[in-house]
């Protein structure tokens, strides 16, 4: 069973704030046009840092609601102090693995015969879960070569509340 966090998301989140329409245009163009470019040397993760209280995650709600609209946002984890769930980071990797499984049918049917194998995966750190429970079934929606162009997204916010 995966130990995931129903607050998480962005959507459901107690702060919905998204920027101020024609606001952070720069800033989300660059991270779109990130997003688009297929070339290999494309890097496969962005990071966006700054000091606390910038809008950092405002940012990636108003992405979210973006990818979303674009069918690209296969999950999200906004992390948070002041809710349990979302303050640990032992929920991150479950809660993400459980969000791909709901955007891809294949990814999910990995996924249960992964939590089949082993359905105490939770129970390990990090590194294992981020292979069982992420890469080994990411691989098989790729195997799949169903992504053509622009890959799915996952935003991760505010990671050092947990």
């Amino acid at each position: 069973m995966l130990k995931t966090s129903k607050k998480a998301p962005y959507n459901l989140s107690p702060d919905k704030t998204l920027c101020i329409k024609g606001t952070r245009v720069t800033i989300l163009n660059k991270i779109m046009d990130w997003i688009h470019n297929s070339s290999p040397d494309t890097p496969l993760g962005y990071w966006m840092c700054g000091m606390a209280g910038t809008g950092k995650s405002t940012i990636a709600k108003t992405l979210c609601s973006e990818l979303e609209k674009q069918q690209l946002l296969a999950g999200s984890f906004f992390c948070s102090r002041q809710i349990p769930e979302c303050r640990e980071y032992d929920y991150i990797i479950p809660t993400i693995a459980y969000q791909l499984a709901y955007y891809s049918r294949t990814f999910g049917e990995t996924l249960q015969k992964v939590l089949e194998e082993d359905p105490r995966i939770a129970d390990n750190g990090p590194s294992i879960q981020v292979k069982k429970l992420l890469i080994q079934p990411w691989e098989a929606v790729m195997n799949t070569k169903r992504f053509e162009g622009c890959l799915p997204v996952i935003v991760i916010d505010a990671l050092d509340e947990c």
